[in-house]
């Protein structure tokens, strides 16, 4: 009998192999193989999901970011402690009231076919959440704007 440095024998390990389950050898080999399939069924699922989910798709220019766009309709997303709200043409609507966002795509609609604009300017506090500015940006499409620039705030260097 040989023996290692750590106290194990070849003739020991010989000894357990005809003690295991027979039954149970398929699928011990395969474990690997079913873990890896998993993996792959689990991304898989995973990236469908986030890739199909629905939103507003957003149009970037190709120029430069400081260019900007021309437009004289603007909007201005401020939030409060319990609703945020949008400020455009000396009227004020409240973003989650559906009655209220109903008024600002009709008035907004009736400005740009007056104006002949397709573009619209939004000044937003950062602390609007993202899915306000979805919401927001849905409600413009719907009211015909085409592009819709969110600006940004830039600061002085002193």
């Amino acid at each position: 009998m040989t023996q290692r440095g750590w106290g194990w024998s070849v003739r020991d390990a010989g000894a357990l192999r005809g003690h295991d389950i027979a039954w149970l050898r398929p699928f011990v080999a395969a474990a690997p193989w079913l873990t890896l399939c998993m993996l792959v069924v689990t991304l898989y699922l995973l990236g469908g999901t986030l890739s199909i989910a629905e939103g507003v798709l957003f149009d970037l220019p190709e120029r430069e970011f400081a260019d900007g766009e021309q437009t004289s309709l603007v909007a201005l997303l401020l939030p409060t402690s319990r609703e945020t709200l949008v400020f455009f043409d000396d009227a004020r609507f409240l973003l989650g009231d559906d009655q209220s966002m109903e008024a600002f795509r009709e008035q907004l609609g009736e400005r740009a076919a007056k104006l002949k604009e397709d573009a619209l300017l939004v000044l937003a506090d950062r602390r609007v959440s993202a899915g306000e500015l979805m919401n927001f940006a849905a409600t413009a499409r719907a009211g015909g704007i085409k592009r819709i620039l969110f600006a940004q705030r830039h600061h002085d260097e002193t």
